[in-house]
């Protein structure tokens, strides 16, 4: 069992649920759909696992000096970035890897750190 706990914000799930839907709506089909969401829950339980398994990301100074991770899921085709805090993994974006990803990344942060105020 690991020491580590994954933690995967709703804002997340309503981003795959989108990601999706568009994978089997727009001539990839459903099959395309599962594939992706079956590589999603592989790379999440390895990053729960072992949660420095993969690279800060060097692409934006900010992420860097957060110790953003990057995950690389469905063939690169998808980047999946979260952060560890204490002993929670926390998945802040799945994103298309070809987008500009740090606006959604940023947005992702407020809402996640508003969520955990919230919480507090």
């Amino acid at each position: 069992m690991s020491q580590y706990n994954l933690h995967v914000p709703q804002f997340i799930d309503d981003d795959v649920k989108e990601i999706y839907a568009q994978l089997c709506n727009y001539g990839y089909g459903r099959r395309t759909g599962e594939e992706f969401l079956d590589d999603l829950e592989k790379k999440q339980e390895q990053i729960e696992k072992y949660p420095l398994s993969c690279a800060v990301d060097t692409a934006y100074p900010s992420l860097t000096e957060m110790g953003v991770r990057k995950a690389v899921i469905f063939d690169g085709r998808y980047l999946l970035l979260y952060m560890i805090e204490n002993q929670d993994v926390i998945v802040i974006m799945v994103e298309r890897a070809e987008r500009d990803y740090i606006i959604k990344f940023e947005a992702n942060h407020r809402l996640y750190e508003s969520e955990k105020q919230r919480d507090d």
